[in-house]
């Protein structure tokens, strides 16, 4: 959706009910009525089948516009777009938030200026550009804004919408604000309400894309066959049969260009040129070896007394027993770096 002037946000708002003229005797001027601007009980008016007469088009109401007995919860759907997909570096650019489900619900879009590149991928996907935000504030100052829609919602709606709400709470974490609080919320993911009211199990992804099913669902050997036959049928039937299989991974898997530089099976530590750096937590980017040897090395016996995966524990505790440069030879010994693929 595209923003209003430089540093400010769009608001789109719904248009009113027309009623023209009554159909006892006296003419009735027209009326423009917001679903807000008028609340009637049951009990306060009384109107009965021959009284009035209305078209079809007269009036348009939403289930959203009127409230019967307890008040409506307040909805609130949004969606970001960022500078890419990494919580810990990049950044939203883009929120819209739309106050209801019907198409002509109010709107509001903030752009935002980030201190992070837009990765191509990224770009490629929303097709805004560096340029594009030249103008536009820094999160911190929509932050409040921002904060104030989602204190005053009830439900908050989107399409896989954990991504959206950790990119947007590690904004507040970036700037050194709140987190936004979301308990007491109903947050409703449609991509995942679709996932269990049309199940994606095997029996299912057959009949889809071999059409019919298969005996002895669930035993090893049926499995393994009707995954194949499945997998042959996804790729004929998404053009990809031509594609070779890192293609195909890299689809599956957004974060696969970015696991050759992890060490170990996670995203908690990588390699960044010849050192190996963390990626999360307040020493976010911090060379694990340079962090042993400061004055911070508590936080890395703190990793290694919580519940983290194995190999960051066995990774952070080796920086603590190693001098650097030994460290840093031990960890391309027991993690080696995978080289990259060549360009296609």
């Amino acid at each position: 959706m595209p923003a209003g002037p430089a540093g400010d946000s769009a608001v789109h708002e719904p248009h009113g009910l027309a009623l023209g003229s009554g159909p006892i005797g006296e003419p009735v001027e027209a009326i423009s009525v917001t679903a807000s601007a008028v609340s009637v009980t049951a009990s306060a008016v009384s109107v009965t089948a021959s009284a009035v007469s209305v078209t079809p088009s007269a009036v348009s109401v939403t289930a959203s516009a009127v409230s019967v007995g307890a008040p409506q919860p307040r909805i609130v759907i949004f969606d970001c777009e960022t500078t890419g997909t990494d919580r810990l570096q990049d950044q939203v650019i883009e929120l819209c938030i739309q106050r209801g489900l019907a198409d002509d619900a109010p709107s509001q879009t903030w752009r935002i200026k980030p201190t992070a590149p837009i990765h191509p991928g990224a770009q490629a996907v929303h097709g805004i550009s560096i340029g594009d935000l030249e103008a536009c504030p820094p999160f911190a100052e929509v932050a409040a804004a921002i904060a104030a829609v989602f204190a005053e919602t009830d439900v908050i709606v989107g399409y896989n919408i954990a991504f959206d709400i950790d990119m947007l709470q590690a904004e507040y974490t970036r700037i050194g604000k709140p987190l936004l609080d979301l308990s007491g919320k109903q947050i409703v993911d449609a991509f995942r309400l679709w996932q269990q009211c049309e199940p994606r199990s095997l029996q299912h992804a057959h009949q889809r894309f071999v059409g019919n099913g298969f005996a002895a669902a669930h035993s090893a050997s049926a499995d393994v066959a009707a995954t194949g036959r499945v997998l042959s049928g996804m790729l004929r039937a998404f053009n990809l049969a031509d594609q070779d299989w890192e293609s195909i991974a890299c689809k599956c898997d957004p974060q696969y260009a970015s696991r050759a530089a992890w060490v170990g099976p996670s995203r908690h530590l990588r390699w960044e040129g010849d050192v190996v750096v963390l990626g999360f937590g307040k020493h976010s980017n911090a060379p694990v070896h340079q962090l042993a040897a400061g004055p911070d090395r508590s936080f890395l016996r703190w990793v290694v007394e919580r519940d983290f995966p194995v190999h960051v524990g066995e990774v952070c505790r080796a920086a603590l027993d190693l001098p650097g440069e030994e460290f840093l030879a031990w960890a391309r010994r027991r993690y080696p770096q995978v080289a990259p693929s060549a360009a296609k």
